[in-house]
């Protein structure tokens, strides 16, 4: 993919479900996720539309060209003080990796946890996606030595946070 792309960004229907699940599953079984899960797909990830259906939740669809890129979210990270939001199911379709789309997307979760006035982000992620960490590195995000809170995934063994008030990272306006 060449040159500049326009992605429009809007909030998770539930038409969208389906093609969100799709990707995600595609890019756990991409690095490997199979082999440390019971399941590539969890009981939450089918429940994809209620879950940020809830207080302090949101989940967006990031469309090229009428086709779903990927998605990201943003909930409250349980067991956090409720200071704290968790970055969720961030997952891109290989195709638009590393033409801004993920850039967009973050820059949307942070714009709307900032809205509903969290003071962290916490993401968390396996030291397999190297891509992932170091797009997390780029824009703000410190490793952290452990997990924060209860994200309920115990696979995961990179976890990272941003301080949402000291955050003046990308800009959602440039990509709709």
């Amino acid at each position: 993919m060449n040159g500049q792309i326009r992605v429009t960004l809007r909030r998770l229907e539930h038409t969208d479900v389906g093609a969100i699940l799709e990707i995600i599953s595609d890019c756990r079984r991409e690095y490997g996720l199979e082999n440390r899960v019971q399941a590539i797909l969890e009981p939450s990830d089918y429940a994809l539309f209620e879950v940020y259906q809830r207080l302090r939740s949101a989940y967006f669809v990031a469309v090229v060209d009428g086709e779903i890129a990927g998605g990201a979210g943003v909930a409250p990270l349980a067991d956090s003080g409720g200071s704290m939001c968790e970055l969720q199911r961030m997952y891109l379709r290989r195709a638009y990796r590393g033409v801004g789309v993920g850039r967009a997307l973050l820059a949307r979760c942070l714009q709307v946890a900032q809205e509903f006035q969290f003071e962290y982000c916490y993401a968390e992620t396996i030291s397999e996606m190297t891509t992932a960490i170091a797009f997390y590195d780029r824009h703000g995000f410190r490793r952290l030595m452990g997990p924060v809170g209860r994200s309920g995934h115990n696979h995961n063994n990179c976890w990272m946070v941003l301080d949402l008030r000291e955050q003046s990272g990308p800009t959602v306006g440039e990509w709709q």
